[in-house]
Parts: structure tokens; sequence; C-alpha cells
């Protein structure tokens, strides 16, 4: 059936130009040869076992499924155009798909388990990833920049310029593009706040806690060393206080590779003692402070007093 119907999801119309008629439906179903995706679009069980295990894939051939029923005419955008190009979202996306479609006549709608809207659609605003039509990375992060909290909003910038899918100077075209739009002038700040050395959904969430609370902002993944060379990498660096920062989620402890988690560990001790020997603060944090920007700040700012105060104890000694 799929070699005459095409790799992906097929309707019952499809289904029955090609010579099959209700009964065959239902038996292929009754056997577990197709599964239903929506009413009248039907896919091959051994195609959706072969996306299983990955999300992107999985969520654009529901998307497949339903263009089938609503037509050519729609795009993949929004959180169903960044979950389909694996962007990191900040807590989990909604299970239904948005679409987008181009044309005027058709009213925004949310219902039957899909959201559709009408929105502009030029050409160097799509692209095609697994298959399905999608607004390009640079309008997905602009559309939900546009849309969404600032936290959330970064964290689907950074997670795309990290992941090098897109340039600022994209972001840059599509903000100019959409520039009459509502919700742009949040948009342009995400731009101009986005960091691709956020290398999680934690770090971009924690670099918006620390601005939010006005305080100074860090470095990056910084590589701190001594004359011996390269010693350590550090998510965070305030270098006039010599205070680090560690945003600290559980796969940091995992194993890797061939090391145990007892060799991370034993190797996470060694690099904390390496940074406290070298003089710096070590301020470490999880998602309940990065939730919660006024006590993060509290943690750093005592951090930074602590820090400034060492520093001029060396200036002490080093003029004695």
């Amino acid at each position: 059936m799929i070699d005459r119907l095409g790799a992906g999801p097929f309707t019952a119309a499809q289904v029955r130009a090609a010579g099959f008629d209700k009964a065959a439906i239902r038996r292929a179903l009754r056997r577990g040869s197709w599964v239903c995706l929506r009413r009248g679009v039907y896919v091959e069980t051994s195609l959706l076992d072969d996306v299983a295990g990955c999300a992107e894939r999985r969520h654009a051939l529901d998307v497949a499924a339903l263009r089938l029923v609503l037509g050519d005419a729609t795009v993949a955008g929004g959180t169903s155009a960044a979950r389909i190009f694996g962007l990191e979202l900040l807590g989990e996306p909604p299970a239904e798909p948005v679409l987008l479609t181009d044309v005027a006549a058709v009213k925004g709608t949310h219902r039957n388990g899909y959201v559709l809207r009408s929105a502009a659609l030029p050409e160097h605003h799509r692209a095609t990833r697994h298959g399905v039509p999608v607004t390009s990375v640079a309008r997905t992060v602009i559309d939900l920049a546009r849309t969404r909290s600032f936290a959330e909003s970064v964290a689907v910038a950074d997670s795309a310029l990290r992941e090098g899918l897109v340039s600022v100077d994209q972001f840059r075209v599509v903000i100019r593009d959409c520039s009459t739009w509502s919700g742009v002038s949040q948009a342009r700040r995400v731009v101009d706040f986005a960091d691709p050395g956020a290398e999680s959904v934690l770090e971009s969430l924690s670099r918006v806690a620390i601005h939010v609370q006005s305080l100074p902002a860090p470095r990056t993944q910084v590589t701190l060393g001594d004359a011996g060379g390269p010693r350590c990498r550090v998510n965070f660096l305030w270098d006039d206080v010599r205070v680090v920062g560690e945003a600290d989620g559980l796969g940091k402890y995992e194993p890797r590779g061939d090391r145990s988690v007892r060799d991370v560990l034993r190797a996470e001790k060694r690099r904390e003692e390496w940074l406290a020997d070298a003089g710096y603060e070590v301020v470490r944090w999880g998602w309940q402070d990065a939730n919660d920007p006024p006590r993060l700040a509290r943690r750093l700012r005592a951090a930074f007093a602590r820090g400034a105060e060492r520093q001029l104890g060396r200036q002490r000694r080093h003029a004695a």
C-alpha cells in the first residue's frame, strides 16, 4: 500500500482511489497494519515504529496528517515548527499541532485538536523539515518571541543559535519583514539578548533571571586556566569579582562514555578544588533558583561581596 499511496499518511479517499474498499480499511486497522491518525487519515504501523524514537519526526507525521485534512496551503508554525526543528523550549509544548496559512479568508481556528492561524508567509519565511512545510527557523523564533514570555522566547532563540540553525542577521531580516506586527518590539529585545553560549534551557532561564534582577551580565562558557594551560570551562563568569556561576542540571552528573558516575563526580570535585585554589568564588544553582530570580539574585550578590572582599585582600597582600 505504501508504494502506491506515498511514504507518509494517506486518506480514505486515496485508499479507495487505489482500489481498496471500506472493508479493506477495517481489515488493515484490525490486523494492526495501519493506524488511524485522524478521522479518515491513516498511516502504516511500520512508519510509526520508525519514527517512535524521534520526537521531531513523530510530530512532523502528525502535521502531515493534518495537512491532508486542511490542505496544502498550510505550514507548521509556532511551537509545531519549533518541535520539528528540535528547538528546546521552556516547559512542555502543547500537544496540538499549530499550522499557519496565508489564505486571507481563513479565520483563526482552535478546535479538533489543532490550531490554525492566518498569517503572511513570504517564500523566504518557509522551509521544509522531515518532509513537511514549516516556517523557517528565523520566522519560527520571531513568531514565538512576539507572542510568548521573554524567558520562553530567549530559551528558544538561544537554542536555535547554539545549534547553528540560524544567525542573528536572519533574525533581523524577519523582524524587518514583520516590523508592523504586534510583539515585534519584544522580538527585538529577545534577539539582542540571545546568546549561543547558553548551552541549555536552564542556562537561558538563568540569564533571564540575572537580567531581570539588574545584575551585571556575565560572560558565558569561559575557559579558565593557569600556566599549565586550560583547566576548565565555566557557565558564567564575573571577571571583576572572580565569581563563577554554574547552572547545574542533573544531566551534568550522568555517566559519559566510559566514565562512571563516580568518575564524573571525582572530576567535578577536582575542578571545584582548582577553582577555589585559583581564587574563584563558585555559586551553583538549579531550576528552583532559576525560577526564583530574587532568590538567585540574593545568592549572587552575596557571592559578589565575598569575591570583592577577597580581591581587596589580595591587593592588600600584594601591596604589603
